[in-house]
């Protein structure tokens, strides 16, 4: 045999003998800490946490749902009283700031011959009446043809319309209050030469006020000519009075409606353009007053908030905000007794059950846990 294949079977002989030395060898025996520790069974699972949050007990109470739209006061009669024939004016017996009764003279006119016009006409009125009668009696004795009888009632009816020319532009010559209001502006003065249609005074009727303001498409929906309504001014004065007008055509630019309410004045001292807040109550409901930062949105986006049922399980309820205070908002659409979670209501799904304690933080409105 050659010495090469004698070296190689060595080799592997040895090589094989050191392997299967290995597989007999006796493997060392535990150690004690590592023999004693518990191992866990194949199928446990690790216990559930219990989240834990703060309750607050709420009872329902009735309360009234009102609308509230912001806006101002405003006249609803201003009327610019003008000249209706042209001339001079020799008299303004009214200044700025006066307050004036119905038919009292606010300019006056020279009567520039207009008064000999007017007894002109009347006596022309005067003798086309003896004419035309004396055109009657000789038709019945067939002495006057039809067409003379039209001529002269033609005569008659022509004066006639000349004397109630003249009568106007005697009255026309005295511009009068036709309400009772204030004069708000008087651009007429004494010896102002006037034409027709030319400004003499500007009068405001302050016993007709109204309170007008623009109303969202949901704030609009329920209101009805007539209802009641409360208008607060700027001063904290409230008066009453009710819905005279709501619009039908949106502004382009806000998509709201314009809102009119007539005011009850009653002797009350109002002006024309004063921030107001128009309150219209509606029906009464039962509610709940909440802090809005307890209001959630669910996986479709509506609004809700979580409270806990009687096996301590989370429920969320949808809401409706019907009236909002500085006290917080009142909701509807929660069973007139809750535990409203107010602390941790961000950490819990509806059905997970939860450990609850009160919430012993105060009260906004009322300062009480």
């Amino acid at each position: 045999m050659k010495k090469t294949y004698l070296i190689a079977s060595l080799i592997i002989v040895t090589v094989s003998v050191w392997m299967l030395s290995g597989v007999f060898k006796e493997r060392p025996a535990p150690a004690p800490d590592m023999a004693t520790e518990a191992t866990p069974e194949a199928g446990a699972t690790k216990a559930p946490t219990v989240a834990r949050v703060r309750t607050r007990h709420l009872v329902a109470s009735p309360q009234r749902v009102e609308i509230v739209v912001r806006g101002r006061t405003e006249a609803k009669r201003v009327v610019d009283v003008k000249a209706e024939i042209a001339g001079r004016v020799i008299a303004v017996p009214v200044e700025k700031g006066q307050r004036v009764q119905a038919g009292d003279v606010l300019c006056e006119l020279s009567e520039d011959g207009r008064h000999v016009q007017l007894a002109q006409a009347r006596a022309s009125l005067e003798k086309a009446t003896i004419d035309h009668e004396g055109a009657l009696r000789l038709l019945e004795k067939g002495l006057l043809s039809a067409t003379m009888i039209a001529a002269s009632k033609a005569a008659l009816e022509n004066a006639r319309a000349n004397l109630k020319a003249a009568e106007l532009a005697v009255e026309h010559l005295q511009m009068r209050a036709p309400f009772a209001g204030y004069i708000e502006d008087r651009p007429a003065d004494i010896g102002d030469l006037m034409d027709r249609g030319a400004i003499c005074a500007r009068l405001m009727d302050e016993a007709s006020l109204l309170a007008t303001g623009q109303a969202s498409e949901r704030e609009v929906a329920p209101l009805a000519l007539g209802q009641p309504a409360y208008v607060t001014l700027a001063d904290g004065d409230t008066i009453p009075g009710q819905i005279s007008f709501i619009g039908r055509t949106a502004d382009p630019q806000t998509r709201t409606y314009r809102i009119e309410a007539m005011l009850d004045t009653q002797g009350t001292a109002v002006r024309d353009g004063i921030t107001a807040r128009i309150t219209i109550p509606l029906q009464e409901v039962i509610a709940h007053r909440i802090t809005p930062a307890v209001l959630a949105l669910d996986d479709a986006g509506k609004v809700g908030v979580r409270i806990i049922n009687d096996q301590q399980r989370v429920e969320f309820h949808h809401v409706q905000v019907v009236r909002e205070s500085a006290e917080g908002v009142w909701v509807t659409g929660l069973p007139s007794e809750i535990n409203l979670i107010t602390v941790g209501q961000e950490m819990v799904a509806d059905g997970d059950k939860v450990e609850a304690s009160p919430d012993s933080t105060p009260d906004e409105a009322t300062g009480k846990p």
